[in-house]
């Protein structure tokens, strides 16, 4: 199996070959690999139970075979804390996650996206400056790895050109080179929607802030000399920095739901939801990633059929089927964590408006 990156999305979304599997795994700091692989084996068995509801044994021993085979688990890497795993006839693939996810097997008629729409909504990578007065680095990070994009050299800090020209004020010399950097830097910086992490001493950090135009610099930084500092260790810190802005963004989430409610433009009703979603109507959609309502969506009618548990082959998550619509209709998603106060709504949908309520007997094609 190939290792999938976020911008891969689109793809498991699309994917339409049944059975697909979507298996959720969890790595614990505390467990060893023999007990990850216990915890992976039982994912498949679990796996299998499912399948089993509704195919011959054959064709799921065949079918599975592939996945009692494969070790991507073992890829997982020290920051990593869980994988995602795709697999049917048509994709087969895994992401390793630097965010917490519970774990969780899915056998259905589509992938269950829920927590990849999560991370890839709110922790979509970043941008690590890492600061001296010899050069500026400009990395970024995309599914676990850090690449670097460009660099900056300061020349006249190489030694033999400081000996040249001794007579040159250093300050002088670093704040030309933060501002020509920054310049550059900012044409880099304004093609994307990342946060910034800063890195480096005090001092520099202050001269790089006044010439960058970007407003998710983030207003912590890692302070030391990067120069010392391994890149791997440099990531580690920005995980850390990171998590508090990721849970103001989801606090600010909810409370434009929370507004939305107050002005009566969200619905709470999940059979409402369900039309909604099919009509094109849901304009954003908040679910929460580790509620589950197991059953079928019916995609014609968005009649909703639930049962009292994931039972079959076919059963998936109603809300994760919902997510589908809506992204397909063009419509956001905000996938929130279990904590996150909601209300205790198991979704909500801020909608383009209401006359579509009124009559369910309409054919979605004729929707306006």
């Amino acid at each position: 199996m190939k290792e999938l990156m976020n911008q891969d999305l689109k793809a498991i979304t699309e994917a339409h070959s049944k059975p697909m599997i979507s298996i959720f795994l969890s790595k614990d700091t505390n467990l060893d690999k023999k007990a990850l692989n216990e915890k992976w084996k039982e994912s498949l068995n679990r796996a299998e139970y499912f399948l089993l509801k509704d195919y011959s044994k054959t064709f799921v021993q065949s079918f599975m075979e592939p996945l009692w085979l494969s070790t991507n688990w073992q890829n997982l890497e020290h920051l990593d804390k869980g994988i995602i795993v795709y697999f049917s006839e048509e994709l087969k693939g895994y992401l390793r996650v630097q965010s917490t996810i519970n774990d969780l097997v899915v056998v259905a008629d589509s992938f269950h996206i829920k927590p990849l729409l999560r991370i890839k909504n709110n922790e979509r990578g970043f941008f690590l400056l890492s600061i001296s007065t010899k050069a500026i680095n400009v990395w970024i990070e995309n599914n676990g790895h850090l690449f670097k994009l460009e660099s900056f050299q300061n020349e006249n800090e190489l030694e033999s050109n400081i000996e040249k020209n001794s007579n040159k004020n250093p300050k002088t010399s670093s704040k030309l080179f933060f501002s020509h950097a920054a310049a550059e830097i900012n044409k880099i910086l304004s093609t994307y929607r990342l946060p910034i992490v800063l890195a480096g001493v005090h001092e520099h950090m202050g001269y790089i802030r006044k010439y960058l135009e970007h407003s998710m610099i983030l207003e912590d930084s890692i302070s030391g000399n990067v120069e010392r500092e391994r890149i791997e260790d440099l990531r580690a810190k920005c995980f850390e920095l990171l998590e508090p802005y990721y849970q103001q963004k989801e606090l600010k989430a909810v409370e434009e739901l929370n507004l939305a409610v107050k002005k009566n433009i969200a619905i709470t009703y999940i059979e409402d939801i369900a039309v909604s979603a099919i009509y094109g109507k849901v304009k954003k959609l908040f679910v929460v990633e580790n509620r589950h309502l197991w059953g079928t969506l019916n995609k014609e009618t968005g009649e909703i059929y639930i049962s009292p548990r994931q039972s079959n082959s076919h059963d998936d998550d109603i809300l994760d089927d919902i997510c589908q619509e809506v992204l397909t209709h063009g419509g956001e998603v905000v996938v929130l964590k279990e904590e996150t106060n909601v209300k205790g709504f198991i979704a909500a949908a801020i909608i383009t408006d209401r006359s579509h309520l009124y009559d369910y007997d309409r054919s979605p094609a004729m929707a306006t």
